[in-house]
């Protein structure tokens, strides 16, 4: 099972759509029904913003997450913050590349700012 957290591109948005309910402009949907699967196919022909969450049992297989600590993601922080999280990350570490990747493909189907994409092209 897959847990996604979703932005929809309206911020301000409240209400339910395709079955998943959104609270100003974001929600969580998991592909563990068709339902779910369904919404999400939807979203991402839409252009909404699609993280996957992290499993806390594999985030604190290296040691550095405490319980509850949910997958970074970009749609809740401006492009600065953004830009200060990935410029932290080892690169030349696997998971913490690993974990720019993601941030960078979150970024592409989310806000989609230049500034935070440029650094994948940097790289």
């Amino acid at each position: 099972m897959n847990t996604y957290n979703v932005t929809a591109p309206d911020q301000e948005f409240s209400g339910e759509s395709c079955g998943v309910l959104f609270t100003e402009g974001a929600a969580v949907v998991s592909d563990e029904e068709k339902t779910g699967r369904q919404a999400i196919e939807y979203f991402r022909r839409r252009g909404y913003g699609l993280t996957p969450v992290t499993d806390v049992n594999e985030d604190s297989k290296d040691g550095g997450s405490d319980e509850g600590d949910e997958a970074f993601d970009p749609a809740a922080h401006d492009a600065a913050e953004v830009i200060e999280y990935l410029n932290a990350l080892d690169t030349d570490d696997e998971d913490q590349d690993a974990e720019f990747g993601r941030v960078i493909d979150a970024e592409r189907t989310g806000k989609v700012r230049k500034t935070v994409l440029a650094l994948a092209e940097e790289g």
